[in-house]
């Protein structure tokens, strides 16, 4: 229920004749003592209403108002109402709104049991602010924060709007409907209600000085326009978050930052680039019979791996895992031992291909359609760092007389007669024992030697050279590299050296993580570095 304040629309002036009546019978009523009739109703008021520009059509001027209801003091802020204002903190009760095109205020908190005596003590109303029903403007700073944009408006008719733009730097309302583009700033906002146009209201929306016909469109077989909503341009504020950067030093991150940008981040996709969609998956096996073959939801996967509950891996070589059919077989002496059930694979799968278009809000286009289905809960579109092809070998063979301990990649002392014959006998080294390292085959006596790398280390096995020398690589269980006996010439002794290197099928790659100042939500964590490779098949 609401109260409105008395107001006369109309005074009139009437004539009535009147007559007297010549009538045998004469009903009277009347009362023999006197008395008074008198009731009492009680309501109660959710809302109280009154116009303060009562007679006059002008535009009230934000923050001018003031006026008393009872004992209660009310100020406007920005189209909302205040009472009870603390003038040592500028702190009140907010109690209603305000139009400022139309004058009206509705109050929805006051002091009970008081009058309702109203007292106009300010206003200020002009015609020279004509309203808009469209703001644009760019913040100072950028870019802003994900949804930290809130917008408040005023408008003439409905009284404030505050508006919040999504993730997506969207505003979205029944009256406001813009965005923000968070990269640079620009906040571009129209305010309107999309009415449909009936023949009820035709003529009183034709009658609007805003109508064009020009304004009308068409949507699911019905007229709608527009309307506008006016908004008080000068009581438009706005909040937000920026971010700043702080110029990193070169010798803190280990490389050069004058062509990196203010925010650190480069682009990753390109036309032309290649763009590899994984989704990561977990399947819980039922059961863990050994033997037994399970079947994962998902085929043609790329990478597959058996964990117990609590992350501890099941070794490798407990089961095997056939990558195409996507499906794995626990050994048949399979057993869990210290492993804790249920067991569960983590697997994932793949595609991989050209980029054909990069769009700026993320979107992707590839030449090829996708061969396998993907969530967005699960899924990541990442670039390709491409290596080409590789292969191991090895360089820098030569022979000196004494071993020195110094690794250098030339013959030091004087020339010996012994040597190698890498021409017709060639170091056998394979991509996958072969790394990274250089060597030293030290002779111990003129017919057995030792093999010492600079970062391996002296190896266990000992060599002749009246056999082929094959020292394993234990973590791929393949030779590092092998010599052939048959190119051992004669002449060796105590002391001399063979020395080469191996360069393995390897690609550098500096992996820098980032992490931001922040207090640490959790002790340690870890990630995997995976490498895809294309092999061919033997039909």
């Amino acid at each position: 229920m609401s109260f409105y304040s008395p107001q006369t629309s109309s005074i009139t002036e009437s004539q009535v004749l009147l007559k007297a009546y010549d009538v045998t019978d004469i009903s009277v009523k009347y009362r023999d003592t006197s008395g008074l009739n008198s009731s009492t109703h009680t309501f109660t008021a959710d809302k109280l209403k009154l116009d303060l520009s009562s007679g006059f059509d002008e535009q009230i001027l934000t923050g001018s108002a003031r006026f008393k209801v009872g004992s209660d003091t009310y100020l406007d802020r920005n189209g909302l109402l205040y009472r009870a204002v603390n003038p040592a903190n500028n702190s009140g009760i907010q109690s209603g709104l305000i139009q400022y095109g139309t004058g009206v205020v509705a109050i929805d908190s006051w002091t009970p049991n008081t009058d309702n005596t109203i007292q106009l003590e300010s206003l200020t109303t002009t015609t020279d602010l004509p309203p808009v029903n469209q703001i644009c403007f760019r913040t100072p700073i950028i870019p802003i924060r994900v949804q930290s944009l809130t917008v408040v408006a005023t408008s003439l008719e409905f009284g404030q709007l505050t508006l919040i733009a999504d993730e997506y730097g969207k505003i979205e309302t029944n009256r406001a409907h813009g965005s923000i583009n968070y990269d640079n700033g620009l906040v571009n906002i129209n305010f309107y209600t999309k009415t449909e146009i009936t023949t009820e209201n035709r003529a009183e929306l034709e009658a609007k000085d805003w109508y064009d016909v020009l304004l009308e469109y068409a949507d699911a077989g019905k007229t709608y326009i527009n309307v506008p909503v006016w908004i008080d341009a000068s009581a438009v504020r706005y909040n937000a978050i920026a971010y700043t950067y702080i110029p990193l030093d070169a010798d803190v991150i280990g490389l050069s930052a004058t062509r990196l940008p203010l925010d650190g981040r480069v682009p990753i996709f390109r036309v032309g680039g290649v763009g590899i969609v994984s989704a990561s998956k977990v399947f819980e096996l039922p059961d863990h019979i050994a033997g037994q073959t399970y079947q994962l939801p998902d085929q043609r996967i790329a990478w597959c791996e058996l964990e117990d509950d609590g992350g501890a891996k099941v070794p490798f070589d407990m089961y095997t895992v056939d990558y195409d059919y996507g499906r794995f077989t626990l050994n048949g002496d399979f057993a869990l031992n210290t492993l804790a059930p249920p067991l569960k694979a983590k697997y994932r799968y793949q595609d991989m291909g050209l980029i054909r278009d990069v769009q700026i809000n993320g979107q992707l286009t590839f030449t090829k359609p996708l061969t396998h289905n993907y969530e967005a809960a699960n899924t990541v579109v990442g670039s390709a760092l491409i290596i080409d092809e590789m292969q191991a070998r090895y360089t820098r063979k030569f022979v000196q007389q004494t071993w020195n301990n110094v690794w250098a990649d030339v013959a030091t002392g004087t020339a010996i007669s012994a040597n190698y014959n890498d021409s017709l006998y060639p170091l056998v080294v394979s991509n996958k024992g072969a790394i990274q390292e250089r060597w030293a085959v030290v002779f111990t006596d003129t017919t057995t030697f030792k093999c010492v790398g600079e970062y391996t280390g002296e190896l266990a096995l000992r060599g002749t050279i009246n056999a082929d020398y094959a020292p394993i690589n234990p973590v791929t269980n393949a030779p590092y590299f092998t010599i052939k006996k048959e190119g051992w010439g004669s002449g060796w002794a105590s002391g001399n050296a063979l020395r080469f290197n191996t360069i393995a099928a390897n690609y550098p790659v500096w992996v820098i993580r980032t992490v931001k100042q922040s207090e640490p939500s959790q002790i340690s964590d870890q990630f995997q570095i995976m490498l895809r490779g294309d092999i061919d098949r033997i039909v």
